[in-house]
């Protein structure tokens, strides 16, 4: 794309498509003449981007890690006493492409509900925003009480009972007690009905956020009594919300995932060993995604492309090798 030879390329193939997606720094595109002004009426045009394609940080870098801690969500995860927690994922770049393929597909339903004729838009994705998209009620909590709401550790703010519990096996369970009529099950289960949402000191969950540490002592006792299993099936019987924390090695060999058929087998395109992934989700009954292949190698497609797509025939595809614009 350095290259004018390859800017046209891209160039003929955006005019035959209906959507370009980019995560080149914000205004690189437009440098080389393939920014959205420059290319197609009804193109529908995603950027992906640290901070987004205006603002004072438009020019910065913006890895997913940075941008985590940029949009808030390093500032939450984790313990008030430790630094910021960072999941082992990438979960900025995650959901970036997730809100990037939200707008495109709304930007498609506008044109195709306008019968084609409505003009492409630009998506403009940023993973900071991504990150600060998923905040839930911390702006209103601040702009309107002024509370700067803290990192929790493994329950959540303004919610109880929610947390993870160790049980005598070492192990840890989520248990979610929260709606008057699920705490009250819950409480029963463990042993305490006197806890429950009939008695006034534990009536709504504003009255059991102010006895959080009351609480989740009396299940955190309980838990600590029995085995996870023992745990899981109590809470099953008492229909409250509950569930363990699942390795990468766990939810492979989990009977719940292999029902609905969550791992997929392919082979690279250019042959090698069978690897398994992730099913395409959502699950869809009347157009189900599949896995076609794994990941193929960089330029794998190129020559394809080139050929169905643009019509160029060996000479013109050995000329660009050679020029190295391919």
């Amino acid at each position: 794309m350095r290259q004018d030879e390859g800017r046209q390329i891209i160039k003929q193939l955006a005019n035959k498509v209906d959507v370009l997606i980019e995560n080149f720094r914000p205004g690189v595109m437009e440098k080389w003449k393939l920014g959205p002004e420059d290319l197609k009426p009804d193109l529908v045009f995603a950027r992906i981007s640290g901070y987004g394609q205006t603002g004072p940080k438009a020019q910065l870098a913006g890895y997913a890690s940075v941008c985590e801690a940029y949009g808030g969500f390093r500032h939450l995860n984790g313990f008030a006493d430790r630094p910021p927690v960072r999941p082992n994922m990438s979960l900025g770049d995650t959901l970036a492409g997730l809100h990037a393929a939200f707008g495109i597909v709304m930007a498609l339903l506008h044109r195709q509900r306008h019968d084609n004729k409505a003009p492409g838009q630009v998506v403009d994705a940023a993973i900071s925003e991504s990150m600060f998209n998923m905040m839930e009620g911390c702006i209103p909590e601040y702009a309107y009480t002024g509370h700067d709401r803290p990192p929790s550790g493994s329950t959540i703010s303004g919610v109880v009972p929610s947390a993870t519990l160790q049980s005598n096996d070492g192990k840890y369970v989520i248990i979610g007690g929260n709606g008057d009529s699920v705490y009250s099950r819950l409480m029963a289960a463990v042993g305490r009905p006197d806890m429950s949402s009939a008695n006034p000191l534990y009536a709504t969950n504003t009255h059991r956020c102010q006895r959080a540490d009351e609480i989740y002592k009396v299940i955190g006792d309980w838990v600590a009594s029995h085995t996870h299993e023992e745990v899981l099936a109590a809470m099953a019987e008492a229909r409250v919300p509950s569930g363990p924390i699942l390795s990468t090695a766990d939810i492979y060999r989990e009977e719940q995932y292999r029902q609905r058929n969550m791992f997929e087998a392919a082979t690279p395109p250019g042959g090698g060993e069978e690897v398994s992934l992730p099913a395409m989700l959502p699950v869809m009954t009347g157009t189900p995604g599949r896995t076609k292949w794994a990941g193929p190698d960089l330029g794998h497609h190129t020559e394809e492309v080139l050929r169905e797509q643009l019509k160029l025939d060996d000479a013109a595809i050995v000329k660009l090798q050679q020029q190295k614009v391919i």
